[in-house]
């Protein structure tokens, strides 16, 4: 599951490239929703084959916006500010991802694995469709690629 979500989050990459950045964080968005509801039908009705699902459209989901913020990221900050641009960047990205998971495992200890997973899928599920909806109600600011 790992290699499908990392191969999906590679892949993805290359295919959207020549998109616009509104699409592909708009897509990466819808990608991570479809994951998260992979997610909870999986843990629901104790599917292997749903987790397994969950996996590709996660790594699509990641992948996209990490494609689109560092896009944004080079078409909108000053060359010689972009490597501090950057790591604020991965620190605002993976300072969630490891804490949501963590949580999300304590959560479940507590609360059982279905209820877990399903809290975490919710939250997980909100935070990307607050962020598509960022990007649909933002005006463009950053040009973009010819």
């Amino acid at each position: 599951m790992a290699f499908a979500m990392f191969l999906s989050a590679t892949g993805v990459q290359f295919a959207v490239q020549k998109l616009r950045r509104r699409t592909i964080l708009i897509t990466g968005a819808a990608g991570t929703t479809l994951s998260t509801a992979a997610l909870v039908v999986a843990v629901h009705s104790s599917s292997v084959a749903a987790l397994i699902a969950s996996a590709p459209p996660a790594g699509a989901g990641q992948g996209m916006g990490r494609l689109g913020g560092l896009s944004l990221l080079n078409s909108t900050v000053p060359p010689q500010r972009l490597a501090e641009a950057n790591a604020s960047l991965h620190v605002g990205g993976y300072l969630p991802a490891g804490i949501l998971p963590v949580s999300a495992g304590h959560l479940s200890d507590a609360v059982g694995l279905t209820d877990g997973a399903t809290l975490f899928a919710a939250v997980l599920t909100a935070l990307a469709v607050i962020g598509g909806l960022v990007v649909i109600s933002t005006r463009r600011r950053a040009p973009e690629p010819a």
